[in-house]
């Protein structure tokens, strides 16, 4: 813990801001009912597009989404930092893992307790892996 903390000082937070900023336009673009698996996510789940539509509760919802977002940046640029990956193919390859281990097993896991189809794991879990990513990419990149 020492190590991922002793870098807090080192990191560039504009970096920090745009990869948290970045999972917006991905979950957009993932979700969206048109381009993306919405219709299909949407059903699994029992939402409508009137329901995804609704602004109830967005609010809370989107401050808790970009609060995950800002630590999971912290996080992995402290990673990146500690352990001395950068560049766009290494933080690429780094950003995937950590997506599809760390978010997508947990989609598996617990949508398998909850009998839910493997669709939705597929679906969730490739979210996760394109938007921390891209997440990485950038802090990679530009850190």
């Amino acid at each position: 813990m020492e190590a991922l903390l002793a870098n807090i000082n080192q990191l560039n937070w504009w970096a920090i801001l745009v990869a948290v900023l970045s999972t917006m336009p991905v979950g957009y673009v993932w979700y969206d009912f048109k381009i993306g698996f919405g219709k299909s996510w949407a059903k699994m789940v029992g939402l409508k597009e009137s329901d995804m539509n609704d602004p109830t509760g967005m609010p809370k919802t989107f401050g808790v989404m970009l609060l995950t977002s800002l630590v999971t940046a912290l996080l992995i640029a402290s990673l990146l930092t500690s352990l001395g990956i950068s560049g766009f193919m290494d933080s690429l390859w780094f950003g995937l893992l950590l997506g599809l281990v760390l978010r997508g097993g947990a989609h598996f896991i617990h949508n398998g307790f909850a009998r839910k189809p493997d669709s939705l794991s597929v679906i969730d879990a490739g979210h996760d892996m394109v938007s921390i990513a891209v997440m990485t990419v950038i802090l990679g990149v530009w850190m």
